[in-house]
């Protein structure tokens, strides 16, 4: 579903995969409540605070997310390149916890992996080779469609 090389994939965030949402819009955290970040906003509160604001539930590490009879939740992970050291380089990024256990994430108009930087499989976003999002922003529980992407298909 996320990677068909075509309108799905290059349309379609790591925003919208991790919340397993498809609006071909390059969804941005806060932006469904009418907050608009800038690449000075690139860090963990302010992001973190946006999506909050978008309903998505802040989560202890521990946590595990509810069920929901209609829809399904996800648990998500924020982690964000700071402004602060990457400038106009700034952005976040998210990674989702899949139904085998292991995370992947979306990068940007790319295929949905289930690899980090190094090539290995992402068992846990904290310790996961992330590049230059350095900054770990913590857990979350994003209640998501579970008919788009498949429900939360595995993604390898």
């Amino acid at each position: 579903y996320w990677n068909d090389g075509g309108v799905v994939q290059g349309n379609n965030n790591c925003y919208n995969y991790g919340n397993n949402k498809r609006t071909d819009t390059y969804a941005q955290p806060g932006k469904a409540s009418g907050i608009s970040l800038a690449k000075s906003d690139m860090e963990c509160t302010k992001v973190r605070n946006a999506a909050v604001a978008d309903g998505i539930e802040l989560l202890p590490a521990s946590g595990i997310c509810p069920k929901s009879k209609n829809s399904e939740t996800c648990k998500v992970a924020l982690v964000v390149r700071p402004y602060a050291t990457y400038g106009n380089y700034a952005d976040y990024h998210w990674y989702r916890l899949d139904s085998n256990g292991m995370w992947s994430h979306k990068p940007g108009q790319t295929q949905a992996t289930n690899l980090d930087n190094s090539n290995h499989t992402i068992t846990n976003p904290e310790t996961a080779n992330r590049g230059s999002y350095t900054d770990f922003c913590g857990y979350l529980c994003s209640c998501s469609d579970n008919v788009q992407g498949q429900g939360h298909e595995n993604i390898k």
